[in-house]
């Protein structure tokens, strides 16, 4: 990205793996913008599920944290970061406002869950492992290229 001077809100960024996105209802507010609204243990709970592979753009970029909206409408962006004193090989990773339980990478069968705000609304998002990373893909050339040159030779003075 660097290397190159793309602006960050001219590249397509992806997700790397699935976020379910999570919040309980009253029953006044069945009616969602986005996602669906299932009946789960008594409650009305509407889910968002952004899965691996979707596309996305950054709306913003301030430090090391890019909010990056990966559908349509105001406040709808979900946060990457890196940590502050991260070296260039560092990967943006999916931030939240607070996270409910210890973070573990070392167990993938932990469910990770993180308090944020989207769509002006308190959501608890949820994946396994971890965290989900922001990708960029590059083109077929960034992939694989090859420096080739013939040896000259050289003659005895």
């Amino acid at each position: 990205m660097e290397e190159k001077a793309i602006p960050v809100d001219k590249l397509q960024f992806y997700i790397d793996k699935d976020v379910e996105l999570k919040r309980e209802l009253a029953a006044r507010d069945a009616k969602v913008s986005s996602g669906k609204v299932v009946f789960e243990n008594g409650k009305y709970v509407n889910i968002v599920l952004l899965k691996a592979g979707t596309q996305g753009v950054c709306t913003m970029a301030l430090n090391n944290t890019l909010e990056v909206s990966f559908e349509n409408g105001e406040n709808k962006n979900l946060r990457f970061s890196v940590p502050e004193k991260a070296g260039s090989a560092a990967v943006y990773s999916l931030f939240a406002d607070q996270w409910m339980n210890s973070y573990n990478t070392y167990n993938p069968s932990v469910v990770q869950v993180g308090k944020i705000v989207y769509d002006n609304e308190v959501y608890f998002m949820r994946f396994s492992g971890e965290r989900p990373k922001l990708m960029i893909q590059k083109s077929a050339q960034d992939k694989y290229q090859v420096n080739k040159r013939v040896m000259s030779g050289r003659k005895v003075d």
